[in-house]
């Protein structure tokens, strides 16, 4: 009898190790994925990524990545690449329905460092091929949707003086149908939209259809910039251009449209009530106080009076390996916002206005 006890208990002792060990695994599931993602984002060439944890949420198909910082490892670079408290991966449950198994990607607060410097290795520019394989390989499903909640975008200078920071904060960005699926969306197309405010006022939008799986960009832009006081721009003009500015305010739209990797469009920048130079305070130096004094009178003189406006229509295309600008066009059309008919600086009043952006919004 002793001995036939035993022999039922021999399951009961199976399943007690196999409980033990799946608590074990589980335990030791996030450290393995942790450093996993550690040695993945290192492997990219002149950058080192690190994150502090890794949380799994195994009921939601999601791994959460806390506190990941990417820093360039070649020059001198005192502002990481990319860091975010939090990046959620998760599988997108609504479109199994649809026969899909695709993921999302979630951004929280993430800030970009875009440095422009005069060595290559002191700059940082970071878009290039590694970085989207080593995306895909932290997520073994196709990612659908991606979204960014309150994130910021630096373009900085360190070479120039004064120092240039131009910085797009409160970011919300929402892609959909990255996938390319007529299973998830009625159309092949993906669309991107984003929502922000540069130099921390005004407000920005844009919005992008583009074909995720061209071979050579393609795709349509629409972008609108309005209510940015110009004196926030007084760094990047003075250490670019040697003016600054004294009062005004920027609009700013862009149109574009790429067709394997073939472009065309048009920048349309408009300033209203400029004022540039002020011998007050700008005859320390006798170079710039000449310099800032022969084009603040050209742009007050070549403006629309009745709308105190400066501005023209800037047209481009071409070729990513080969872009060109329309040199003559443009100065013919700062003569045209002078003398025949003011510029916006939308987008024309015909098409529909851009929307705002909603994160949290669910879109199939």
């Amino acid at each position: 009898m002793k001995r036939k006890f035993h022999v039922y208990r021999i399951p009961f002792y199976i399943g007690l190790f196999l409980l033990i060990l799946l608590v074990i695994i589980r335990a030791l599931l996030p450290f393995w994925v942790r450093d996993y993602v550690n040695r993945k984002l290192s492997e990219v060439p002149e950058y080192r990524g690190h994150v502090a944890a890794v949380t799994l949420h195994l009921w939601r198909g999601a791994y959460q990545i806390h506190h990941v910082e990417i820093v360039k490892t070649t020059g001198h670079v005192p502002v990481p690449f990319f860091s975010a408290p939090l990046v959620d991966l998760s599988v997108q449950w609504r479109a199994l329905f649809d026969g899909a198994f695709v993921g999302n990607i979630d951004f929280f607060n993430p800030k970009m460092n875009f440095v422009n410097a005069p060595s290559k290795q002191n700059s940082q520019i970071g878009v290039d091929k590694p970085w989207p394989q080593k995306i895909k390989e932290l997520f073994p499903l196709k990612f659908n949707r991606f979204t960014v909640r309150n994130g910021e975008v630096h373009y900085r200078d360190f070479s120039r003086k004064p120092e240039v920071d131009v910085i797009f904060d409160q970011i919300q960005m929402v892609a959909t149908n990255l996938t390319n699926s007529k299973k998830l969306s009625k159309t092949l197309v993906a669309e991107l939209q984003i929502e922000g405010r540069p130099l921390r006022v005004g407000d920005l939008r844009a919005q992008i259809a583009l074909n995720p799986y061209a071979e050579k960009p393609s795709f349509t832009l629409r972008s609108e910039a309005t209510d940015v006081p110009l004196v926030k721009l007084n760094d990047f003009a003075k250490a670019y251009a040697g003016i600054t500015f004294e009062t005004g305010t920027l609009k700013l739209a862009t149109e574009m449209t790429s067709n394997s990797g073939r472009f065309n469009g048009y920048v349309e920048p408009v300033f209203d009530h400029m004022a540039i130079f002020n011998p007050a305070h700008d005859s320390d130096n006798p170079i710039d106080f000449v310099w800032q004094g022969i084009v603040g009178g050209l742009t007050r003189m070549i403006r629309n009076q009745p709308k105190d406006r400066f501005g023209t229509k800037a047209p481009f295309s071409g070729s990513f390996e080969d872009p060109k600008t329309a040199v003559m066009t443009t100065i013919l059309n700062v003569f045209r916002n002078a003398f025949i008919q003011a510029f916006t600086g939308t987008l024309s009043e015909n098409k529909k206005d851009l929307p705002k952006v909603d994160p949290e919004k669910k879109k199939d």
